[in-house]
C-alpha cells in the first residue's frame, strides 16, 4: 500500500478544505454560514461575527477583493503519515498550481478563483471558532481558525477525518495576502484494510488590484513590508519582513528580499527580475519561485508569493516616500 496510491487523488479535498481556511470570506460575508464545526468545538456566534464584520478594515478588504485583477498562489504542500497492518508510511505530496489572471488551476484540473477562496459555502462546511482583526507594521491583519469534518470515497478508498484550519491574512489599500495551514487526524479503509493517520498541509496566495503597468520615473524606488511563511518540512509558521527594490526605474529590474529570523529564504534569481506589465517573477515552483505584481495608483504597493524547496509564503510592501 503506497501513500501516493491512497492519497494522490485527494488534492481536490485538501484544496477545498484549505480554501475555507483563510476565511477572508468569513470576514467579508461572515454571515449566513450554516456551517458544522467538529464535535466539541465552540463556533463563533452571530454577535461575535458582527464585531469583525463591522470593523472598517474589513470593509476595505471587501473593496480590495471586489473584482480583483490578479491572483497568485503557491503549490499546495501536504504531508501524510498513515499506519495500517502495523506498517507506517509517510509521504510528502505537492499539488502543482498554475495561475493566470484571477484564476488558478490545480494539477487535476480544479479551478480556483478569488470567489472560491473567500466563499465559506463553496462546497465544504467549516465552523469558525476564531476571527480577529489586528494590525502589523501598517497593515491590517486577520487571524481566523476553524474546523471541519469530511468523508469521501474514491477509487475504492474511503477517507474521513477532521481538519483544523488556520488562516493568516493581511492587507493594505490595494492587495491582500494569506498563508493557510491545515492539520488533523484521518482514518479510512482501502482494499478491506483499515488505516489511521494524520496530515498537515499549507498554501499561500496574494490577490488584488493591479494597473498592469510598470512603475516609471527617474532614480530608484523601494517598497517595504511584511511576510508570512511556513516551512514545507515542519509546517511551522514564521513572520518576517519584505523589501522590494528597483534601482533604476528607467531600466526596471526588481529585487525582492524576504527576511525571516532564523530561516534562509531566497534565491539568486530574486535579485534582478524582469518587469513586464507590472508583473515580476523568477524561478520554478517548489524550487526557487517568486512572483508578484505592483498594485494601486502610482504603484504604491507590491504583493506576491514565494515557493522554494524549504518554504512557502506571501509578502506585501508599501512604497517608501
Amino acid at each position: 500500500m503506497k501513500a501516493d496510491d491512497m492519497f494522490g487523488r485527494r488534492s481536490a479535498v485538501t484544496s477545498r478544505s484549505l480554501s475555507v481556511a483563510t476565511l477572508a470570506a468569513a470576514a467579508l460575508a461572515l454571515g449566513a454560514c450554516s456551517s458544522t464545526p467538529p464535535r466539541d468545538t465552540a463556533q463563533l456566534t452571530d454577535e461575535e461575527l458582527d464585531v469583525v464584520r463591522s470593523d472598517p478594515a474589513v470593509a476595505r478588504l471587501g473593496g480590495i477583493l471586489d473584482l480583483p485583477q490578479t491572483l497568485l498562489m503557491t503549490d499546495i504542500h501536504s504531508h501524510y503519515s498513515v499506519t495500517a497492518g502495523g506498517e507506517t508510511i509517510e509521504s510528502d505530496l505537492v499539488d502543482a498550481v498554475t495561475c493566470a489572471g484571477v484564476r488558478c488551476v490545480t494539477r487535476d484540473g480544479t479551478e480556483i478563483s478569488v470567489e472560491d477562496l473567500i466563499d465559506p459555502s463553496a462546497g465544504f462546511d467549516a465552523g469558525l471558532t476564531e476571527a480577529g482583526i489586528g494590525s502589523r507594521d501598517g497593515f491590517s491583519t486577520l487571524t481566523v481558525a476553524g474546523g471541519a469534518e469530511f468523508s469521501e470515497s474514491l477509487m475504492g478508498v474511503t477517507v474521513s477525518g477532521t481538519v483544523g484550519l488556520t488562516g493568516l491574512g493581511f492587507w493594505g489599500e490595494h492587495g491582500y495576502a494569506a498563508l493557510e495551514l491545515g492539520r488533523g487526524p484521518l482514518s479510512g479503509e482501502v482494499g478491506g484494510q483499515s488505516f489511521i493517520g494524520e496530515f498537515v498541509m499549507a498554501r499561500a496566495y496574494a490577490a488584488g488590484k493591479a494597473p498592469g503597468t510598470n512603475p516609471a520615473g527617474v532614480g530608484g524606488a523601494t517598497w517595504e513590508g511584511i511576510a508570512e511563511a511556513a516551512s514545507t518540512g515542519t509546517f511551522e509558521r514564521y513572520q518576517g519582513t519584505a523589501t522590494v527594490t528597483i534601482a533604476d526605474l528607467s531600466r526596471p529590474q526588481v529585487r525582492v528580499t524576504v527576511d525571516v529570523p532564523g530561516q534562509t529564504i531566497g534565491a539568486p534569481g530574486w535579485s534582478a527580475m524582469p518587469l513586464t506589465g507590472g508583473h515580476f517573477a523568477a524561478g520554478t515552483a517548489g524550487q526557487d519561485y517568486l512572483g508578484g505584481h505592483f498594485h494601486g495608483p502610482g504603484h504604491s504597493e507590491a504583493w506576491g508569493v514565494f515557493d522554494t524547496t524549504s518554504h512557502i509564503g506571501v509578502f506585501g510592501a508599501k512604497r517608501a516616500p
